[in-house]
């Protein structure tokens, strides 16, 4: 069986709205008749809205790959073998995102979420396999990857 997670995309949060920079001039290329303006624009923000990171796992070769998809086509990454590392935990994670305006005013914003990782023999989470946005998603997903993937639950210390 293949597994196929999305963990993060290439622009989170309040970077977001780095993105939508280049809206600016899609619009002024289109009316100006700038055409290369507006296809270089047009193409970065087409790279940072669909890039994002994942991990795929075949459960069959006992392999997976942390890969990154570009332009949401094209999959990046070398394949390791699962068998080096004895089980799985899920680690809870608050991500926080602080902006400064022009001002030197601060704007920050917050999440927790859960994700699902491989333990290495060190005992350490090593490897984000999956993303939860709840604490129950995360417990149901993990008894679902200790399953899928034949490894036992470990406790995060």
């Amino acid at each position: 069986m293949k597994i196929d997670n999305k963990i993060s995309y290439f622009l989170t949060g309040p970077y977001i709205f780095f993105g939508f920079m280049f809206v600016p001039g899609v619009v002024l290329g289109i009316q100006n008749h700038l055409t290369i303006i507006t296809v270089v624009c047009v193409i970065a923000m087409i790279y940072l809205f669909s890039t994002y990171s994942g991990v795929e796992i075949d459960t069959g070769q006992k392999k997976f790959r942390n890969y990154n998809n570009q332009f949401g086509l094209f999959k990046t990454g070398q394949w390791h073998s699962l068998d080096e590392y004895i089980g799985v935990t899920l680690v809870p994670l608050r991500k926080v995102y602080t902006m400064y305006s022009r001002s030197n005013r601060s704007n920050t914003s917050h999440k927790t979420e859960y994700r699902i990782y491989l333990v290495n023999r060190a005992k350490r989470p090593a490897i984000p396999i999956k993303k939860c946005k709840t604490q129950d998603d995360g417990y149901k997903c993990l008894d679902e990857f200790a399953i899928w993937l034949h490894k036992p639950v470990y406790s995060p210390k």
